[in-house]
């Protein structure tokens, strides 16, 4: 009897879930939502460098939702960079996907407006000036700094005049190292190999919250319209098997508008993956459109890299 009851139940209770299936299933309602894809907006990028040719790439913004990770080169645009009211066209090339002049060689200290025109969109514009070229004076070595059992840094000064006005720098040092070998017909082969040193400045003033691949982003107040000592560690080691070598100081004195990008860029790139990290928005300088136009002129130091 208990068995009969028992099948009875389950019965029972399997009848009721037959039941529901239908309402349940009548419940589910298919909504489709059209999602706007607003007119996407023109991307313009360039970096003005002096005593080289332009390069400038165009191209158009993306929408939240488009999971392509190439952003494919605008290639019919007309684009002029303007230099005391004289037009120079640039023309598009298909191997960098940039557009360029190679008559034009870009001079400091002159100011250039970029201009983009493409159908259904306002002049895409921009104006810069490139800055003018800081030589390094000295670089001074002073001695070598032990960090623990296993490694050391180099202690060096470097020293250059800061011209009057508001400038902003960028500086970086590789290392340029001079091998050779024999190849399998006897023959003695040269070459050379180089790689990118980390610079530590010992002013906790000039250091970054975010990473700048040991490269040093600063400007000139503190110093401003007088010598600049800048006070420096480098972290790296120097290969004993090198035949020659040198390491290359670069400073580059860069426009406010490469100051802003870089220092915003890296914040937002330091930033992601936080979602309690206040919003970055990157600088832009680009009228009717997003992007950067920014500038700069270098000088480079070389010297001799200290015996290990």
């Amino acid at each position: 009897m208990k068995t009969c009851l028992h099948y009875i139940r389950n019965f029972s209770q399997l009848g009721y879930l037959l039941l529901l299936v239908p309402f349940l299933f009548a419940c589910e309602t298919v909504v489709d939502i059209e999602i706007p894809f607003d007119k996407p907006q023109v991307t313009m990028n360039a970096n003005l460098q002096n005593n080289l040719f332009p390069a400038v790439r165009l191209t158009y913004s993306k929408h939240i939702l488009d999971n392509e990770w190439e952003f494919s080169p605008i290639p019919d645009a007309a684009v002029n960079l303007i230099h005391q009211n004289e037009r120079f066209p640039l023309t598009f090339n298909e191997e960098t996907g940039e557009y360029t002049n190679l008559q034009l060689l870009l001079r400091e200290g002159n100011t250039y407006t970029l201009e983009a025109e493409l159908p259904g969109y306002e002049i895409v514009r921009a104006t810069e000036s490139i800055p003018l070229s800081v030589p390094i004076k000295q670089v001074v070595y002073q001695g070598r700094v032990q960090v623990d059992s296993w490694s050391s840094r180099e202690d060096v000064r470097l020293l250059f005049d800061d011209p009057e006005g508001e400038n902003y720098y960028e500086i970086s040092a590789d290392y340029f190292g001079y091998y050779s070998y024999v190849d399998e017909q006897g023959n003695t082969v040269l070459y050379e190999n180089n790689y990118p040193l980390y610079l530590e400045p010992k002013n906790p003033t000039y250091e970054r919250d975010y990473n700048t691949y040991g490269k040093l982003l600063i400007d000139d107040r503190l110093f401003e319209g007088q010598e600049a000592n800048l006070e420096l560690f480098i972290e790296s080691s120097f290969s004993p098997d090198a035949q020659g070598g040198e390491i290359r100081f670069t400073l580059k004195t860069v426009s406010r508008n490469y100051f802003q990008f870089h220092t915003t860029y890296g914040l937002q790139w330091w930033n992601e993956g936080d979602p309690f990290a206040q919003p970055v928005q990157v600088f832009s300088n680009i009228s009717n459109g997003i992007g950067i136009l920014m500038a700069e002129s270098l000088s480079v130091f070389k010297v001799s890299p200290p015996a290990q």
